[in-house]
């Protein structure tokens, strides 16, 4: 249920339209929210008026506007971890040959506040799409679209590597809390479903103290995480690096292990530096 003042159904319609590949028009932007047309068309034009909103004039949808994207980076920006994590992702990348991320909490969601692709990335994106214009059958490498990539992007919490990192080391009424009236959303095959399953999950993560997901989120990709800690020991987000499971990275798991255990050490010696 929406609720009654223009602000907050203000956010909850950006929201909606944000989840909404090609946006919205009016008349379904009232029937999510359940609100009078006028009063969702009041909403939107004045978002509209500020540049929250866009609207495509041919087919009458809304869709999110360029405004929300200083707020986005103005909000990264404060995620002070992100200016002194850089260079041990880069690292963390070139010793793995994985792509590598950093996770925080955010909503009950995985917040992707930072990620550096493996370093193949660019000849694997250039391949892909010499391919999508071939009409022959020739397999194309594995690659993520940007979609899946994107900084500030919300990944699930109960099927990530990052997700089950941060909520393994939350107290366990939080985490009750997080997902209680919640469906744990089934994206493969793997994908843990079951509350009871993922508390023993989480369990076995925070006694081992890393998470390996392999096929939950996505059928072809593996990931390795781990917790990046506060000056106070505390588990302020998560550090990850992830790939195709053919990658020759996974075949030394205790020694990929330590890599990013020792990266996400040196990242949270460097942000206590600098507080």
């Amino acid at each position: 249920m929406v609720g009654t003042s223009s602000l907050e159904r203000a956010l909850v319609l950006l929201k909606v339209i944000e989840q909404s590949p090609g946006g919205m028009t009016n008349a379904e932007i009232a029937r999510k929210l359940s609100i009078p047309k006028t009063t969702c068309s009041y909403i939107a034009r004045l978002l509209e008026r500020d540049g929250y909103l866009t609207k495509d004039v041919a087919f009458g949808r809304y869709k999110i506007g360029l405004a929300v994207v200083p707020l986005a980076h103005g909000a990264l920006r404060e995620v002070g971890i992100r200016t002194v994590a850089e260079p041990a992702l880069y690292r963390l990348t070139n010793q793995t040959g994985l792509s590598g991320g950093i996770g925080v909490l955010a909503q009950g969601h995985v917040l992707l506040v930072d990620r550096v692709e493996e370093p193949r990335f660019a000849n694997r994106a250039l391949e892909t799409a010499a391919n999508s214009g071939s009409s022959g059958s020739r397999r194309t490498p594995a690659y993520r679209g940007r979609a899946a990539r994107d900084i500030g992007r919300e990944l699930p919490v109960h099927s990530t590597a990052l997700g089950k990192v941060l909520l393994a080391f939350q107290p366990r009424q939080r985490v009750l809390e997080l997902i209680a009236g919640k469906e744990l959303a089934r994206s493969t095959p793997k994908t843990v479903t079951s509350k009871t399953r993922l508390l023993v999950e989480l369990d076995q993560v925070r006694n081992q103290g890393y998470a390996i997901v392999d096929g939950e989120a996505y059928s072809d990709l593996c990931s390795l995480a781990v917790p990046i800690l506060g000056s106070d020991d505390t588990v302020q987000a998560a550090l990850s690096v992830n790939g195709s499971p053919s990658e020759p990275a996974w075949l030394d798991l205790p020694e990929l292990l330590s890599i990013v255990q020792h990266a996400a050490r040196d990242i949270s010696r460097r942000a206590s530096m600098f507080r």
